[in-house]
């Protein structure tokens, strides 16, 4: 069944059903009504106080996970005359995980529950019950891609339209505002996208026709615009005027391939990740990587990149900690090595200590950082500076690397994990860690798998549904339940209509 996704809502009630704000829009009517008849109902002489009682209508709010309303009071004297002067209030939730409510009295629903919500001057208190529930909601369907960031996810539907969900603090999400959500929102701009690429808080999209266009935090030039130092919560052009046709966003730099097979990154250059042979001195614009090679695919990791070059050879500059760049060494490069071993590769991918590459023939290897496991070569807490060979046998024809796990997809759509699994990273049914590969849970299959920069992962089927799993406590499962993790795959839905 083919869902069409809601535009964002410029209320900032980010993922409400039109439902849900019918209701809301009546509720917040009758606060209004009633405070106005109430008043008129006193004394017409203006009341000072002391504060003898205090009001919240409606009594009972009923709310939706992602819903917020702003409660209106009124407070009397002894005599049941509205004070009309300034009253000030101290604002409480009972359960902070069901709604949180701020200083100005504006309740924000996190979780399904009740909670009572307080407003108090003084010794006077005024209480008003919340109940939560979650929204009535449908698959997002029709997806053709979908991306895990550090902690946001996005995704594209029929037509190249982009929609992104999770943690936006600094605008990631491309809606044009830093509002969090738990379901997908359409990025502003009226852009088409072929592909996506997310970093730590930053995203970038490669239209059909090879122009780049990224949004987000750009503390260090990762956006690629000419400017740095700030942020933009809608797409900007990356500077240059090049023509793309791989995009990688790492933690706070991005790197991309022309078409004419060119390495170009842009961004931060703490530790050589640019490739240009400088260390120190970040870019808000794409500089080319040294060395003259011509590359098929590009991976930018945390404070490294990787590289497979047309012949299907492996290089690796940046941070080495752990041997993440697979040189034989742990000595930092600010231009391109060759990942040892003559590995013909024809998928690579950068974490943040480590990085995994898959062969021609389907044979997957891990090098750098193993203290969790995430190598799959069954050795945990030892590093490796060369590539080793994952445990288990399998065929692989994708690999992803987040944090401290990796995941992998075979050629029958099968998806594998092992690395760390505190918060459910890898989707097996626990928090269970593993140094081999396990079967993601749900018997599912995918066409692509995508492990963020952290703590989760999230997947495409080939019925065109996006699925997540691991960490979400900003929303980045997109199931509308915001905080938390899950152990298996969650549908990620949008609200039913």
């Amino acid at each position: 069944m083919s869902v069409q996704i809601p535009p964002q809502s410029a209320s900032g009630a980010e993922g409400r059903s039109a439902r849900s704000r019918a209701i809301l829009a009546l509720l917040l009517a009758s606060v209004v009504v009633g405070a106005c008849s109430k008043r008129s109902a006193t004394s017409t002489a203006p009341t000072t106080g002391p504060v003898a009682s205090i009001t919240m209508v409606p009594s009972v709010v009923p709310m939706i996970v992602g819903d917020t309303i702003r409660f209106s009071t009124n407070a009397y004297d002894s005599k049941g005359n509205v004070i009309y002067t300034t009253v000030s209030l101290t604002w409480k939730s009972t359960d902070s995980t069901v709604a949180t409510v701020s200083d100005s009295g504006l309740v924000t629903a996190k979780d399904t529950g009740s909670t009572t919500i307080t407003a108090t001057s003084g010794a006077i208190s005024g209480t008003a019950t919340v109940t939560v529930k979650l929204p009535l909601t449908t698959a997002m369907a029709s997806v053709s891609a979908v991306s895990a960031g550090f902690s946001h996810s996005c995704g594209l539907v029929a037509g190249g339209v982009a929609y992104c969900w999770g943690s936006n603090a600094s605008g990631q999400l491309g809606v044009d505002s830093t509002t969090q959500s738990v379901f997908p929102q359409r990025v502003s701009g009226g852009f088409t996208f072929a592909s996506l690429a997310l970093g730590y808080s930053h995203s970038c999209g490669l239209t059909a026709a090879g122009a780049a266009y990224c949004w987000g935090d750009n503390e260090s030039g990762e956006l690629g615009n000419a400017t740095s130092g700030t942020t933009s919560s809608t797409p900007v052009p990356v500077a240059g005027g090049l023509a793309f046709a791989v995009l990688s966003a790492g933690y706070s730099h991005t790197c991309g391939v022309t078409t004419a097979g060119a390495a170009y990154c842009w961004g931060a250059n703490e530790s050589g990740e640019l490739g240009n042979g400088a260390v120190g001195q970040d870019s808000p614009t794409p500089v080319l990587v040294s060395g003259g090679l011509t590359f098929a695919s590009i991976s930018a990791g945390g404070v490294a990149t990787c590289g497979i070059t047309t012949s299907g050879a492996a290089y690796c500059w940046g941070s080495n900690a752990y041997g993440a760049l697979g040189d034989g060494t742990t000595t930092d490069r600010a231009t391109p090595v060759a990942v040892v071993g003559g590995l013909d590769l024809a998928a690579i991918s950068a974490g943040v200590s480590h990085a995994c590459g898959v062969t021609t023939s389907g044979a997957a290897y891990c090098w750098g950082d193993a203290a969790n496991g995430q190598l799959g070569n069954g050795v945990t807490s030892l590093s490796s500076s060369v590539p080793v060979a994952v445990a288990g046998g399998h065929t692989f024809a994708q690999i992803t690397t987040g944090e401290i796990h990796t995941c992998a997809l075979t050629p029958a759509g099968i998806a594998y994990c092992w690395g760390d699994g505190g918060f459910g990273d890898l989707g097996a049914g626990s928090t269970a860690g593993s140094n081999t590969p396990v079967p993601v849970s749900g018997g599912l299959t995918f066409t692509s798998v995508s492990a963020g920069l952290s703590f989760h992962t999230c997947g495409r089927t080939p019925s065109g549904n996006a699925y997540c799993w691991g960490y979400n406590d900003s929303g980045e499962l997109g199931d509308a339940i915001p905080g938390g993790y899950s152990v298996t795959p969650q549908e990620v839905v949008v609200p039913t209509q």
